[in-house]
């Protein structure tokens, strides 16, 4: 069972790989909700939750208070370094269970916005390394451990428990699926919020660790986690009362209190599990015990020639589920040991100096523990040591603990995903578009629909790229290392002002603007729809995407209802007698009041967000497209013809500030792609950044990209090149 919560914990991390969650994950993680209905009112739910964490950090002070056999304080930094360890699966990914409820089919609601008001706190909207995560992590580097990234190096580390990864795997599984969890992802997130600060974390750094706390308020903010929490959840309650009936509403508050009730079951499981690995860890004999088991494996297969107690080493290091006793006896009695004498024990000595057969062999953390046991060893050889006022660890508790150990090699790969249906190019009609719209608005993804997205971005860009060297007021061929893109940005923006300064533009009629405005709408209600990947935990605070995070945030009002761009623009409409139907409804992309042609740039921006990762060139460049492409210019055109009929001018008033190229989304867009393409030499090594700002440029094409019988004989061709390679990289793995 360890191992399947590593392996769940890593496919759920994955920003582009919900498909790899396979039905028996999802069985699973409905199976572990099922929890009895107590019959306790929220208010008596968030008591005891508050109650029991004040409790459990007592218990675990105890533990790290408690004298050890040998000096104070190595023995305590031991055990503090493994409650560290062992809450670094959920500390590091705080939050991240909220990163999929906002999508563009439900950004104007407010139980949506109030979440994500609490997710932009989690991740520290606007400032990069800003998460609650980049806080553990330095916390984790002050106490030297390496293991910061959620990623592979934490799920197969030997230092972390398998029983750690449970309750952040299954969260994270769950917020890759928020339409079908979204009330149990809400109470366990409140469960959460109201513990606060984790017990064992409470206990090992006491006020060090307030930053920690996932109910307080972040730095530079007024309201708590927990406030905000509480906030998003009577939000979502009243909104299915209203929507639901009373029904509805009680069958959503069972669900929601069924999430807390869950995660206050899983917490208090974990903790207990992890308060008795605090106390077998202040046993002298456990750290060396844990070293040489997370070492068998591979010692195992030398060692041959030395005796240890008349036995071949490597017989002892192939048998370690036998247990410590016999083995730590005869090691203690060897001649590689000299106990109470580690400076002088040839295994700490020659065996591991430069000119040593075990060079490097050992971590300067695991010398540490190999030199502690060896200095509280009695001069006769014993090497039982119970401790005081916990006599009864003794090493059948070390031997039943080891059971739970995680062993290297085990599988963390888990089930891959299900081949990708990819639809041919002839397929990828503006009447597909429209009838994708509807799907592509949710977080939730089938095979069929990620084929759909994956081939539609592909077509889309690949007529971006038609004739680009040609194509006039493109971003420069070159990007400029030592200046960026601001000064280019400074030149496009005079270019705006002057063609609006010309007057230009023609005014359209009262007819004409309404219809145009009208056939916006399938874009417009999605505002920052391709930016939704960039919700992702790992994303939203990076160098780079915290610019995208914190542009998604402001075009859905930063938690604002009345500054929320969709609902500003519905207003419009209303204003000019268009009363449309939900953004998410069906009933919405079948209006007859829209020409097909309106559904064709949504349905890019909704296929590409899908690929955060696989496209982040092109998104950049599309992003900054988009929030210059009105500023100076078409915003103050659209801002004289509606003010000539006499309609509300806040939509395009509203965007030509917010968007300006010197503090504004234009800016931040510029400023994201300069720290995207600086920081490329060391990820993906030198000479690669000309081909990833050619990418850039396609994407920037890519609002506006050429039409005609040649671009599309050139997507056409290009999708299908890229159709075929897909295919056959996909039969490869399979």
């Amino acid at each position: 069972m360890s191992s399947r919560y590593r392996s769940l914990y890593l496919r759920a991390l994955a920003p582009e790989g919900p498909l790899s969650l396979g039905a028996d994950d999802l069985r699973h993680v409905r199976t572990t909700l099922t929890v009895d209905d107590e019959g306790q009112e929220l208010s008596a739910l968030i008591e005891a939750a508050g109650h029991w964490s004040a409790q459990e950090a007592e218990r675990f002070r105890a533990v790290l208070a408690a004298p050890g056999p040998g000096p104070a304080g190595p023995e305590q930094q031991e055990t503090v370094r493994r409650v560290l360890r062992n809450c670094a699966p959920l500390a590091l990914s705080a939050g991240a269970w909220l990163q999929w409820i906002a999508s563009p089919g439900n950004s104007e609601t407010e139980p949506v916005l109030r979440v994500l008001s609490l997710y932009a706190s989690d991740v520290g909207a606007g400032r990069p390394l800003a998460d609650r995560g980049s806080a553990y992590r330095a916390l984790l580097r002050g106490h030297g451990i390496v293991e910061e990234l959620p990623g592979v190096q934490l799920a197969s580390s030997e230092y972390v428990e398998g029983f750690s990864f449970r309750l952040p795997a299954l969260l994270l599984a769950m917020s890759r699926r928020p339409g079908t969890f979204l009330p149990e992802i809400l109470g366990a997130d409140l469960c959460l919020r109201t513990v606060g600060l984790l017990p064992p974390l409470a206990a090992a750094l006491g006020a060090d660790a307030d930053v920690l706390d996932m109910g307080g308020a972040r730095p530079g903010t007024a309201v708590s986690g927990r406030e905000l929490s509480l906030a998003a959840t009577r939000a979502y309650l009243d909104d299915q009362h209203a929507l639901e009936g009373p029904a509805g509403g009680e069958a959503a508050t069972r669900r929601l209190l069924g999430g807390f009730r869950w995660a206050q079951r899983e917490i208090r499981a974990w903790s207990e599990q992890l308060h008795s690995e605090a106390t077998l860890s202040r046993h002298p004999d456990y750290g060396v015990w844990r070293l040489i088991h997370a070492r068998a494996r591979q010692a195992a297969v030398y060692h041959s020639r030395f005796k240890l107690a008349g036995r071949p080493l490597s017989e002892w290091f192939a048998n370690v589920d036998a247990g410590p006793r016999p083995f730590l006896t005869a090691l203690a009695k060897s001649r590689l040991v000299r106990p109470g004498k580690p400076d002088a024990s040839p295994l700490l000595g020659r065996l591991i100096g430069p000119k040593g057969p075990m060079f490097r062999i050992f971590t300067e953390e695991e010398i540490a523990t190999l030199h502690r046991w060896i200095a509280l060893l009695p001069e006769e050889g014993s090497v039982l040591h119970p401790l005081p006022g916990s006599e009864t660890t003794t090493h059948q508790d070390l031997h039943r603990a080891q059971d739970s150990w995680h062993t290297q090699g085990t599988d963390l790969a888990g089930e891959s995903a299900r081949p990708t249906a990819v639809p041919p190019p002839h397929a990828l009609t503006t009447t597909a578009a429209r009838a994708a719209y509807r799907a592509l608005l949710g977080r939730e993804d089938s095979a069929e629909l990620r084929g759909f997205a994956h081939a539609y971005a592909t077509r889309w860009l690949a007529r971006s790229r038609y004739a680009m060297e040609r194509a006039p007021e493109q971003l420069p061929p070159r990007w400029d290392p030592e200046n960026g893109l601001r000064e280019w940005l400074a030149r496009a923006h005079d270019r705006h002002a002057d063609t609006f300064q010309r007057g230009e533009a023609v005014l359209p009629s009262r007819a004409e603007l309404i219809d145009s405005t009208v056939q916006l709408a399938p874009l417009i209600m999605i505002d920052g729809g391709w930016l939704q990947g960039f919700t992702d935990y790992q994303h939203a605070s990076s160098r780079s995407g915290h610019f995208l995070f914190r542009t998604y945030w402001d075009e859905l009002g930063n938690g604002e209802l009345e500054l929320n761009h969709p609902r500003i623009y519905r207003a419009l409409l209303r204003d000019m007698g268009i009363d449309l139907p939900p953004t998410a409804s069906r009933e919405f992309s079948d209006w007859p009041g829209f020409r097909d042609e309106a559904f064709a740039m949504p349905a890019f921006w909704l296929s590409v967000s899908r690929f955060p990762e696989t496209f982040m060139p092109e998104i950049l460049g599309l992003n900054l497209a988009m929030e210059l492409s009105g500023v100076g210019g078409s915003y103050r055109d659209a801002r004289v013809a509606l003010r000539h009929h006499k309609f509300s001018t806040q939509f395009v008033d509203l965007h030509n500030t917010i968007d300006n190229v010197a503090t504004g989304h234009s800016a931040w867009a510029a400023d994201a792609i300069d720290a995207y393409l600086a920081d490329l030499p060391g990820v993906l090594g030198p000479g690669q950044q000309d081909a990833v700002w050619e990418r850039i440029r396609v994407g920037y094409r890519s609002l506006n990209p050429p039409g005609g019988t040649a671009a599309e004989l050139y997507a056409t061709i290009r999708s299908r090149r890229a159709h075929r390679t897909r295919r056959t990289t996909r039969t490869s793995r399979i």
